[in-house]
């Protein structure tokens, strides 16, 4: 069983206990409280951190591992600890140039997640997020013509935001994201600045 595949289970069980932890400390006396929507979109830089398997050799110097990535994400809040949502966004894990016969190209491999996502506080202003889902994976190779390649690789993602109340409905929060498609071993480090927007209360 994979790195990828232990650390989903373990944090799963996790959260589970602790949801049902939280719930049961609830007192039915209590206000009813309101339910929330909330929306996160933003963007940073990522880095990627798995190795790349490229011929020839020398064509490892030639890897970009940095490039700009963005997420967009849903979270229903019901008023207890543990919240549920849905995520995607889009990254490019890395790309590399080529040369041969002085005709240049580029190779590159983007990532589209498709995850649902559990998130509860930590401590006050800072949450865990942790999801679960697939990530669209598309390589593209632009060398005397185009050639799209795509396929799904399970993965996972998880995260710790701190957010900044502007305020009732506003927020800006600062996220480090670890995002991990563990069938084909791509992983990378995530740095974002987010806008946190409660826009639906009920």
């Amino acid at each position: 069983m994979s790195k990828g595949v232990i650390l989903s289970v373990a944090v799963m069980a996790v959260i589970a206990i602790n949801k049902s932890f939280a719930q049961t400390t609830v007192k039915t006396d209590k206000v009813k409280t309101k339910k929330t929507l909330v929306l996160y979109v933003g963007g940073g830089l990522a880095n990627y951190l798995a190795p790349i398997k490229i011929q020839p050799v020398n064509l490892q110097n030639n890897i970009t591992r940095t490039s700009a990535t963005g997420t967009i994400r849903i979270m229903w809040h019901p008023g207890y600890r543990l919240n549920l949502g849905i995520e995607s966004g889009y990254s490019n894990f890395y790309s590399y140039y080529v040369k041969n016969n002085g005709v240049s190209g580029k190779l590159s491999l983007h990532a589209v997640p498709l995850l649902l996502v559990w998130s509860m506080p930590i401590i006050k202003r800072v949450n865990i997020f942790y999801g679960l889902g697939s990530y669209l994976l598309t390589t593209y190779l632009k060398y005397d013509g185009v050639v799209k390649s795509k396929t799904f690789s399970l993965g996972s993602n998880i995260a710790l935001s701190y957010t900044h109340p502007l305020s009732k409905k506003l927020g800006i929060a600062a996220e480090a994201k670890w995002m991990n498609a563990f069938v084909t071993k791509d992983n990378l480090l995530s740095l974002e600045v987010q806008m946190v927007w409660k826009f639906l209360e009920f």
